[in-house]
Parts: structure tokens; C-alpha cells; sequence
């Protein structure tokens, strides 16, 4: 499987569903998935059935589907956006660039108090480069799907605590 593909994959099962929920499926989801020819093949249907388990699972067989048919005719990014480009990017290129979702910008407004996604793209971008990989956009990931969660962060057990501007308000 290309790299590429498997990224593209990643951004699209990930989309408003946790990772450790997607971990649980991943290579029994792609493995049928394993190139653009074979999701073609497998058909709408039987990718639908084989996505049940994460929900959401007509939108994202059907992004899957036109997306293999896409990249089948050699177009590359029908369909995806800034998120799962940039994932391709990351994991499947080795650039070190920035990876915006709602998690990570979440992450970076707290911690740091940036007022918009810009501002946190940048930072996050400052972030990579100044750590050499782009496992650093899956360590924010996984801090926000932990740690620094939407409804309930848990600030008292965050190992950012003494620096993050939103455990500081909340003490006051």
C-alpha cells in the first residue's frame, strides 16, 4: 500500500472519530482498502459494511469511493481537505508541516492562548520544524484525545500545567 493511500485512508477514518476508537478497526479496514484498485473493486456496499464499526460510515465509504476512483484516473486530492493533505504530507512525505483539526487547534488555544486557526497553524508549524519530525501533529492529536479533551480537560494531571494559560485561568 503507498503510503500516500494509507494516509489518505488515516484522514479520512479519523474524521470526527477518536483514534483509539480507529486504531481498534485500522487493519481490518485497510487491509481490504490496501490501493485505490481494490476499494473500486470492493464497491460501495461492501466498504460501507466494512466501516459499520466507526459509524459515519456511508459519507466515508463514499469519500473513499470516489476517492479511489479519483486517484484510479491519477488525481490525487478530489475530496480531501486541508486536513488529510496535510496528513499525506506528514506521514506519508516526511514534511514537517503543521496538521489542523479541531483537536489541535484546541490544544494550541488553550495552552497558548491563540486567537485564531492562522495564528495556531503557525505556531504548530514553529512547533514541527523546531522538533524535526511531524509526529509531533500526532502527539497533539493524542494530548487532545487524552489530556486536553473538549468537554472535561484534565488540567490537574497535565504535564503543560505550568505554562498553559487555560489552567492558569481556571486557578484564578
Amino acid at each position: 500500500m503507498s503510503d500516500e493511500w494509507r494516509a489518505a485512508l488515516t484522514g479520512i477514518l479519523l474524521r470526527k472519530t477518536r483514534a483509539e476508537t480507529v486504531a481498534k478497526h485500522y487493519e481490518r479496514i485497510v487491509g481490504p482498502l490496501s490501493t485505490p484498485e481494490k476499494a473500486v473493486e470492493l464497491g460501495m456496499d461492501s466498504i460501507e459494511k466494512l466501516l459499520e464499526p466507526l459509524g459515519l460510515h456511508r459519507t466515508r465509504a463514499r469519500q473513499i469511493y470516489e476517492l479511489a476512483k479519483s486517484w484510479r484516473s491519477g488525481s490525487r486530492s478530489p475530496g480531501l481537505g486541508p486536513y488529510a493533505l496535510s496528513l499525506i504530507e506528514c506521514l506519508a512525505r516526511g514534511k514537517l508541516v503543521p496538521v489542523v483539526d479541531v483537536n489541535t487547534v484546541r490544544v494550541v488555544k488553550r495552552v497558548f492562548g491563540a486567537e485564531d486557526v492562522e495564528e495556531v497553524r503557525e505556531l504548530l508549524r514553529e512547533a514541527v520544524l523546531s522538533a524535526g519530525t511531524c509526529e509531533l501533529n500526532l502527539a497533539v492529536m493524542d494530548f487532545a484525545a487524552r489530556v486536553c479533551t473538549a468537554r472535561r480537560p484534565r488540567c490537574e494531571s497535565c504535564p503543560l500545567e505550568d505554562l498553559c494559560l487555560h489552567c492558569a485561568a481556571k486557578k484564578v
